[in-house]
């Protein structure tokens, strides 16, 4: 196996090799020796990742929709986009080597990566790597994550209507490296700051932003009333 490469495009390099061979073989080419507990304990490791940062930056939601948007994050056929773009599925390790490589089995294959990653460092570093790989589709994240809803059009329609103007948007932090930034934007509207958002790109915090801004002139309607 070209360890350099699958490392390379992963973006982290196994300490205990043994690892990462595992997390890429399939139980038709071993049956004892695959991925299938790495399988168990990456799926375990991504839905906390992604509970921590939906928990983090969609502080109105409740459980409910935190979990529904949990669901689409860690969506077999969302790790199989991931998994895709990194070209994972030309090193998985099957006996027949004619056999499709399915979504699912892609899927639980990235799965086990990340599960290999946790135990060859830690949690923090399981978390840096996959935010990383998810950054890549936020876009089309982001589309399902807020169903249609866009919290921009949606507030700059409002905002038009009844004061005449635009919202505006600023960073005001970045964090981290350019390729997995962490962006903080607040939306300002008369020169007030209405609302605050973080993400992995800035569209996707000025969504949130924007989300934020809604409810506080909501807030802001209702005290009138």
């Amino acid at each position: 196996m070209d360890f350099e490469e699958i490392e390379k495009r992963i973006g982290y390099y196994f300490n205990d090799k043994n690892l990462i061979t595992l997390a890429l073989t399939h139980k038709s080419y071993h049956c004892e020796y695959n991925y299938e507990r790495l399988e168990f304990l990456g799926d375990a490791v991504i839905g906390a990742i992604v509970s921590e940062y939906l928990y983090l930056n969609f502080e109105d939601l409740s459980e409910g929709e935190l979990s529904r948007r949990r669901s689409i994050i860690v969506s077999l056929e969302k790790l199989y986009n991931i998994a895709n773009n990194l070209n994972i599925p030309e090193f998985i390790l099957m006996e027949n080597i004619g056999e499709q490589k399915n979504r699912r089995i892609i899927g639980n294959v990235y799965e086990a990566v990340i599960g290999a990653i946790f135990l060859d460092s830690s949690y923090n570093k399981a978390k840096e790597v996959f935010l990383e790989h998810l950054s890549r589709l936020i876009p089309k994240v982001n589309e399902e994550i807020f169903k249609n809803k866009d919290f921009k059009t949606i507030l700059q329609e409002l905002v038009q209507k009844q004061y005449n103007t635009v919202p505006k948007y600023y960073t005001i932090k970045k964090e981290g490296p350019d390729h997995r930034a962490i962006f903080t934007i607040c939306v300002n509207i008369n020169n007030q700051i209405l609302g605050y958002g973080s993400g992995l790109s800035k569209k996707f915090a000025e969504q949130i932003a924007a989300s934020e801004a809604l409810k506080t002139l909501q807030t802001k309607a209702y005290d009138k009333k």
